[in-house]
């Protein structure tokens, strides 16, 4: 064989990257009645080598979200206390939280768009990053004040609930998006149980009319 043929293959092999290799044995279908994290996720049906560097990389910075300690509220739960928690506490984390779920969300946009397994499993990991804030959002206690007021206390909740809208309704989108393109492959549909299962243990949300738009994100795209 002459050189240039070795080189050719050479260029070859390096542009299709390494080989799939697929996981053997039982595959864990992924748990979707317990706190949204990276460890709930079901297996992929490939080695985690296979996947392409994007999504080994959305993947970490997933995982890095998840470093991110909740917040915990104040024992004095008056409401300058709680106010003061927000301003100083809770803010900041919410900052930190979502500035790199987002970093996460864009490496795993591009992974989803080099082929279609990633897609599924960048829906899932999305949707578990996106509850586990809403989840956070909707349990801050209200303050102590309100015990006795519960018009103002439902108005109370009412906000908290419409903070944790936006998070709710991104984490719903992409489990709906993973839970229909699970479908195919056969050997992704754990997958696709594990987002319909956690999508339908969502705490409610609003009508479908004041959702917002579907697709804002490629992994919360149905691919037909």
């Amino acid at each position: 064989m002459r050189p240039t043929t070795f080189v050719l293959l050479a260029l070859f092999a390096a542009a299709c990257g390494p080989g799939i290799e697929m996981r053997e044995g039982p595959l864990n279908p992924g748990q979707v009645r317990v706190v949204p994290s990276m460890d709930c996720l079901p297996d992929p049906d490939v080695q985690h080598a296979s996947m392409t560097r994007r999504m080994r990389f959305g993947w970490t910075l997933a995982q890095e979200s998840f470093l991110i300690p909740a917040p915990v509220p104040p024992d004095d739960q008056s409401a300058q206390s709680l106010e003061q928690w927000s301003d100083e506490v809770l803010a900041p984390w919410l900052q930190r939280k979502t500035h790199t779920i987002e970093a996460a969300r864009r490496e795993l946009d591009r992974a989803a768009e080099e082929n279609h397994r990633q897609r599924i499993m960048g829906g899932a990991i999305v949707g578990v990053m996106y509850e586990d804030v809403a989840l956070v959002l909707r349990a801050i206690p209200p303050p102590r004040e309100l015990a006795d007021e519960p018009e103002i206390l439902e108005v109370y909740q009412n906000v908290l609930a419409s903070q944790a809208r936006p998070f709710l309704e991104h984490a719903r989108r992409a489990y709906a998006a993973c839970a229909q393109n699970g479908i195919r492959p056969s050997s992704m549909r754990h997958w696709s149980r594990f987002c319909s299962g956690r999508e339908g243990h969502l705490p409610e949300g609003e009508d479908a009319a004041s959702r917002l738009e579907s697709g804002e994100t490629v992994v919360e795209v149905i691919v037909d």
